[in-house]
């Protein structure tokens, strides 16, 4: 396997280079909270095969490769969702980091990085069949689903900022805190937490970074790096 190869010409490491790329935007001494999808996986014909797929050889070797890739100026802390193939993602990040000197470690699993708030499992996969996954988004957005079947999404929103906040109070002002997810809770968080529309899926070891100001934050995303307003209930980390 040509990983050099892959790490500059597959597409689906294009979004990975801009992340790489865009950390370097940031004020040194700012604390960056990073939400990023797991590495590459094999694709699954239903949802119910996907939550047990592991990371491909190309996802490990990739994954290690972004890890080395991060600035070295930075001390990282790295959070997994507790499915396999995050907390392998996590792993293989720190790993690459630690091999070019980088100091940090691995904390461990957030559940609101797996979970979306869905206590009708049944309900779901019953929906994901028969409609596109964008309109389902929408759907639970939009407020249409019962909140005793599906918790409320600014509800999810609220409570997974508040969790990733109270991790990283006390990291340090250079730090750059990891939280490895899935392509579903990057979606919900981005449009939850700074109004942005999903318009395309999330590729692998993709997602976006901000950090928080006195009454702004600094985002990258989607290869910009800009000023973005953030919610009334936020507090600032």
């Amino acid at each position: 396997m040509d990983t050099e190869k892959i790490w500059k010409e597959s597409e689906w490491t294009n979004e990975a280079h801009q992340i790489i790329d865009g950390l370097k935007e940031f004020p040194d001494n700012s604390k960056i909270i990073l939400i990023l999808r797991h590495s590459h996986r094999n694709e699954s014909k239903t949802f119910r095969q996907a939550q047990k797929e592991r990371l491909t050889p190309q996802g490990h070797a990739i994954a290690k490769l972004f890890g080395e890739n991060l600035p070295c100026s930075r001390s990282i802390k790295v959070f997994h969702s507790v499915i396999w193939r995050c907390e392998e993602t996590a792993n293989d990040i720190y790993e690459g980091f630690k091999n070019v000197g980088g100091t940090g470690e691995v904390k461990g699993e957030l559940k609101s990085l797996q979970t979306i708030g869905i206590s009708n499992m049944q309900f779901f996969l019953k929906e994901f069949s028969k409609l596109p996954i964008l309109d389902i988004f929408y759907r639970w957005a939009a407020g249409f689903y019962n909140p005793n079947v599906w918790k409320p999404f600014i509800e999810y929103c609220q409570s997974t900022a508040h969790n990733i906040l109270s991790q990283v109070k006390n990291s340090s002002k250079k730090g750059l805190n990891i939280f490895v997810s899935h392509g579903y809770n990057i979606w919900a968080l981005r449009f939850g937490w700074f109004a942005l529309l999903p318009t395309k899926w999330v590729n692998f070891l993709g997602g976006f970074g901000f950090t928080i100001e006195e009454d702004h934050s600094l985002l990258l995303d989607n290869n910009e790096f800009k000023p973005a307003t953030i919610p009334h209930w936020w507090e600032k980390s």
